[in-house]
């Protein structure tokens, strides 16, 4: 082994350990009916205010069957119809902070494939309705990792679930991605949170020229998407011109796929 690699060694395993020494949850984990059924149904025992973030989240502590395990609820629901000035003095048409988008978002995650979407199920708690998400056991935030200079051991596997991200921010109009809830793994996978800001009613693809590279796999992912299948799992969630508008900016994403392939190659523009 090279000192290169010995280095990058080294520096995984302390991570790994500084993280806690857990087995890091891949989404079979984080996503899928076991892990909804879990936070629908365990008792809560502990609610605690978290502290960050302007939609007041809540750290919640469940416990079912002698497992214990914590989830953030939300419950912000706030809409402003027309043009409004954000606090940053910018201007933000059909403003829309909600709980409910966070559950669409998770539910596009699994129909496309992308597997970094936290389980996301709609819960009272204490007589409050909002979003309850499974608790990412995650090393950090991605702020923190550029701030200490630390580098992924595999570049190109890392550029890749960066290009995936981006895919999905553009797919479902996420406005308010930022680098603390880009959550990065003892191994170095990605987590993604925070997308009450997310299904905007715009046909258009906001940053386009964010798309450089596709996984043909979330390629595929996103031609599954259907109106009807969305409207059946998101459809107590978004509006259905929510959902039309999602639909087409994923043909707009797919026609983008198109030039590029036809101009620069499949090479350099799809991979595996």
């Amino acid at each position: 082994m090279g000192v290169a690699m010995r280095v990058a060694a080294v520096v995984v395993l302390g991570l790994w350990a500084w993280a806690g020494g857990l087995a890091q949850e891949t989404s079979a984990v984080f996503q899928g009916e076991a892990a909804e059924r879990f936070l629908r149904e365990a008792s809560i025992r502990r609610i605690e205010d978290l502290g960050v973030g302007v939609t007041n989240p809540k750290r919640i502590t469940l416990r079912r069957d002698d497992v214990e395990r914590r989830a953030v609820f939300k419950s912000i629901d706030l809409e402003k119809p027309g043009t409004s000035r954000m606090a940053d003095g910018s201007l933000a048409v059909a403003f829309q902070d909600t709980w409910q988008t966070e559950i669409a978002a998770y539910e596009v995650d699994k129909i496309i494939g992308l597997g970094m979407v936290p389980a996301t199920v709609e819960r009272s708690v204490r007589g409050v309705r909002g979003s309850l998400q499974w608790w990412v056991e995650a090393m950090m935030a991605e702020a923190q990792r550029r701030k200490e200079g630390l580098s992924p051991p595999d570049i190109d596997a890392w550029n890749k679930r960066v290009y995936k991200m981006r895919l999905f921010d553009v797919l479902i109009c996420n406005v308010d991605r930022h680098l603390n809830n880009i959550l990065v793994t003892a191994d170095f996978d990605l987590r993604l949170i925070d997308h009450s800001r997310s299904f905007r009613p715009f046909n258009t693809l906001d940053h386009p020229e964010s798309l450089t590279m596709f996984s043909r796999a979330l390629l595929a992912g996103i031609e599954r998407l259907e109106f009807e299948d969305l409207k059946k799992r998101v459809g107590r969630n978004v509006r259905d011109g929510q959902i039309r508008a999602l639909l087409a900016r994923r043909d707009a994403i797919l026609a983008l796929v198109r030039a590029r392939v036809a101009t620069e190659g499949e090479a350099a523009v799809l991979y595996d």
